[in-house]
């Protein structure tokens, strides 16, 4: 899938400054606005969702998201302009997400900690409920609910795999088994629930789960 370079920070930096040459296009220009997030009926668009997030969420908000196939989705909609506000897997591994949002929470008491996680990938780490419990980590952990492991299938279309059996995942309900660990949640199927869960979530000090529908279950969004 391509190549992997393993490096010191400083020195592939200064490797790179020193192997580029300045460009003559012009500079980009600013940001005019953000696209209209598509709205779907019975659930949550990925762009609905993060166009909610950037207009309630917190300006330093620090995102850690395991939802990679929403990617473009996020960068469509979001605006981060503060530093370190933004954690994302290097590689295919899934499981970082959820324990990883704890941790930044954790790591950063200022400021308020958002998971975005897909809900392929919280199974993988969702033990990690009991420790946002166990300690009061006031960590807001958003899942994205669709069914199915959207990268997977992304990667099954690339390699032309055919119909690749155990991508999908329906019939979980993270509400309870975030009440097991100890976690209030909430689920979500629309924009309007979203915020008003969201804002709830970040008037206390206690972590929250949000599962947000983002497409019927056995989807191919989110």
């Amino acid at each position: 899938m391509g190549i992997a370079v393993v490096a010191g920070i400083r020195e592939a930096v200064a490797g790179l400054a020193a192997a580029v040459t300045e460009a003559d296009r012009a500079p980009l220009p600013a940001l005019a606005g953000f696209p209209e997030p598509a709205t779907v009926d019975g659930h949550v668009s990925p762009e609905e969702l993060f166009a909610a997030l950037r207009t309630h969420a917190p300006a330093d908000a620090i995102y850690v998201k395991e939802s990679t196939s929403t990617s473009a989705a996020f960068w469509a909609q979001m605006d981060l302009a503060h530093q370190g506000s933004y954690y994302f897997p290097a590689s295919g591994g899934l499981g970082f997400g959820l324990p990883a949002a704890v941790g930044a929470q954790l790591a950063h008491p200022d400021r308020r900690v958002i998971g975005l996680i897909g809900d392929g990938s919280a199974n993988y780490g969702i033990t990690a409920l009991w420790t946002a419990a166990r300690y009061g980590v006031p960590v807001v952990i958003v899942i994205l609910k669709n069914g199915t492991y959207g990268a997977l299938r992304w990667f099954s279309e690339i390699l032309d795999a055919g119909e690749t059996p155990g991508l999908d995942v329906p019939g979980i309900d993270f509400v309870r088994i975030a009440e097991g660990y100890g976690v209030q949640a909430t689920s979500v199927s629309t924009a309007k629930d979203f915020v008003e869960a969201l804002d709830d979530a970040l008037a206390g000090s206690r972590p929250v789960v949000i599962e947000v529908l983002t497409a019927p279950e056995g989807g191919q969004v989110g």
